[in-house]
């Protein structure tokens, strides 16, 4: 890969974990509809971002840009200590916490095992 391809791939990663993590956080300090409304907002941005990397399409025949089903697992985690944190003391303290290292974690999770479809790249 070139080094337009590493950027990309990056910010690719790096959108998607960032507001992951900013979905924790919101999910585990608010009460709905406002934690509805991040996680709705997170899933159409997932959708968004995909259309536009080109990680979504017919020529993709199944196989989207993720990782192996690990993530699926990290990701539930973090959204588990989220709702059970939810609603305590600490929520207000730990819940931001929890969404910075929800960042870090799925990133660096995502950039090690992560698969992105070379040809969706245009330079």
């Amino acid at each position: 890969m070139n080094s337009g391809t590493d950027s990309t791939v990056r910010n690719y990663w790096l959108a998607l974990s960032a507001l992951f993590g900013v979905t924790v956080s919101v999910v585990s300090m608010t009460d709905p509809p406002w934690s509805l409304i991040m996680v709705a907002a997170f899933i159409l941005f997932a959708v968004l971002q995909a259309i536009h990397y080109r990680q979504l399409g017919r020529e993709i025949q199944g196989r989207l840009a993720t990782a192996n089903p690990g993530v699926g697992v990290v990701a539930a985690v973090f959204g588990g200590a989220a709702v059970l944190i939810h609603g305590t003391p600490v929520a207000f303290s730990a819940g931001p916490v929890l969404g910075l290292v929800t960042f870090v974690s799925i990133y660096l999770f995502l950039h090690r095992y992560g698969r992105f479809h070379k040809g969706a790249i245009s330079n």
